[in-house]
């Protein structure tokens, strides 16, 4: 009979499950104390900083409590109504247990062929496409009032990549009619990656939503919780990364998706009851910066002249990329600079810290500062 297989513990590629959630408890305690206020929340943070993994580690706590009802929307990628009718419908699906059959009898009373079984509302949306999908749509946003209604229970929705609701005309104002007769009801997590729009979507006035959530941001992880999951789950599979554990830290900054790649790479370096050591971490760095290479080429192709610039600027003159030798090293004016800062802040590759900008992602850094001495291919190669 063959053994259990030696399976890597770093997940870095998707939303982890709410027990490997690494730290973020004062975070979790203050959405579940918001929530059960009957506050809004917009959560928001640089993409993979895991706004995901913490709604779903959150929205399980809010389960076993057994006083809110949680409902995790995934919107990423929505472009239309039929979009989002679809993903809400299918966000209620996920529940179980009396709170589903409750919702089932809620939603054959509509009248509109919705259902949290198979034949529901996403598949008529799919098979006809031209099914007009808001009178659903003011349904399911109806739904955690009545929920709430017949369950005594309050309703948490989280409404995961809320920026891409931009891309839907005036699903805010839609959405905004429905939610500010549900205070008693219901309680909103807005979560989302692009500062920019989230901003735009919250303090604009004029906006639909302006004013209308607490703001929490999730900022990077402390060094000595990340020192303390790596260390346990090495430990955990009969390994040790001690004696790299500071190089791992030092190059991950606190950004948690890049911690957890950096770890599974220089645990993949390692056979049972083996210490890493210079070797095990130099080759791990250097996989590590071969598979994100081809991301960063496609982020960099994609950016203004001057947004190259004024990263080039950052990367090689970090505590003065205002100054004159580093714009005359990258042919930027102190004008141009600032304005692709700001810019590069909204997209979220950059953000402020200590009075200064900084990567957001310290593996874009290092690529950037790779460069330098062997230039990229093609036309828009760092200046």
């Amino acid at each position: 009979m063959q053994g259990v297989p030696d399976v890597n513990p770093f997940v870095y590629s998707r939303p982890v499950a709410p027990e490997d959630v690494l730290d973020r408890e004062p975070e979790i305690r203050q959405l579940l104390s918001l929530a059960a206020g009957g506050h809004f929340v917009r959560l928001y943070a640089p993409r993979r900083f895991g706004k995901t993994s913490l709604l779903r580690k959150t929205l399980a706590e809010a389960e076993r409590s057994r006083e809110l009802v949680p409902v995790l929307v995934d919107l990423y990628g929505v472009l239309s109504y039929a979009d989002v009718t679809i993903r809400i419908e299918r966000a209620y699906a996920q529940l179980g247990g009396p709170i589903r059959r409750t919702i089932e009898s809620i939603l054959r009373t509509s009248g509109l062929g919705l259902s949290l079984g198979a034949p529901g509302i996403s598949v008529k949306l799919q098979l006809e496409p031209r099914t007009d999908p808001l009178p659903a749509l003011h349904a399911l946003l109806d739904l955690p009032q009545r929920v709430a209604e017949r369950s005594g229970k309050r309703v948490l929705v989280a409404l995961d990549e809320f920026q891409d609701i931009g891309k839907v005309q005036d699903f805010d104002k839609l959405l905004r009619s429905h939610i500010q007769h549900q205070g008693e009801s219901a309680s909103y997590i807005f979560s989302g990656s692009e500062p920019g729009m989230m901003r735009e979507l919250f303090d604009v006035k004029g906006r639909p939503l302006y004013g209308q959530a607490e703001p929490l941001r999730l900022g990077r992880l402390p060094e000595a919780d990340v020192a303390a999951y790596v260390e346990e789950r090495f430990a955990r599979t009969k390994r040790s990364a001690a004696p790299m554990l500071d190089a791992l830290l030092a190059t991950a900054q606190g950004h948690p998706q890049r911690a957890m790649l950096l770890a599974h790479r220089l645990w993949d370096e390692l056979a049972p009851r083996q210490t890493a050591n210079e070797d095990d971490w130099q080759t791990a760095l250097a996989r590590t910066r071969a598979q994100v290479a081809p991301e960063f080429d496609a982020l960099w192709r994609g950016l203004e002249a001057n947004e190259q610039r004024a990263l080039r600027a950052i990367a090689l003159f970090p505590e003065a990329p205002y100054g004159a030798r580093a714009l005359g090293a990258v042919d930027l004016k102190k004008s141009g600079a600032h304005y692709a800062v700001r810019s590069l802040r909204e997209k979220g590759e950059l953000e402020e810290e200590g009075g200064r900008a900084v990567f957001v992602d310290p593996l874009f850094e290092l690529w950037l500062r790779d460069v330098q001495g062997g230039t990229p291919s093609g036309d828009d190669a760092p200046v």
